[in-house]
């Protein structure tokens, strides 16, 4: 069983990695797609999507904020975390071989994949 202290640590900072990098990205597409090409090699004209995205990346960390306020009551938005977390990872890694994101954009999938393993340890280690 995991303690009560190590998942609150672990919710909080998902919820702060979340947060920081929807500030981040959002941040770079108001003030500077030049620094939005840190990430993405292929920057959109339109960024609706981006900004809906980055909106959902948010919510998700408000999500993992509320998982961090109790975990046995918020287990089923960890399950959409490890889904959400997961399709980033299964999406970024070929967009970075095709040569759309960055090598810093991969990089800040395989922090997602670090929380998706996380999480699916939480959910096996932890009883509902």
């Amino acid at each position: 069983m995991r303690s009560p202290t190590y998942c609150k640590r672990l919710f909080t900072v998902g919820a702060l990695w979340n947060w920081g990098m929807a500030a981040l990205l959002l941040g770079l597409a108001a003030f500077s797609l030049e620094g939005l090409s840190w990430f993405l090699n292929d920057i959109p004209e339109n960024l609706m999507w981006f900004h809906i995205c980055m909106g959902l990346v948010a919510i998700f960390g408000l999500g993992y904020y509320w998982v961090a306020q109790d975990v046995r009551r918020n287990r089923d938005i960890i399950k959409m975390g490890v889904l959400g977390k997961t399709l980033v990872v299964v999406l970024i890694v070929p967009a970075w071989y095709a040569g759309q994101v960055t090598t810093l954009g991969a990089a800040a999938a395989t922090v997602d994949f670090v929380f998706t393993v996380l999480f699916v340890d939480v959910l096996l280690n932890t009883p509902a």
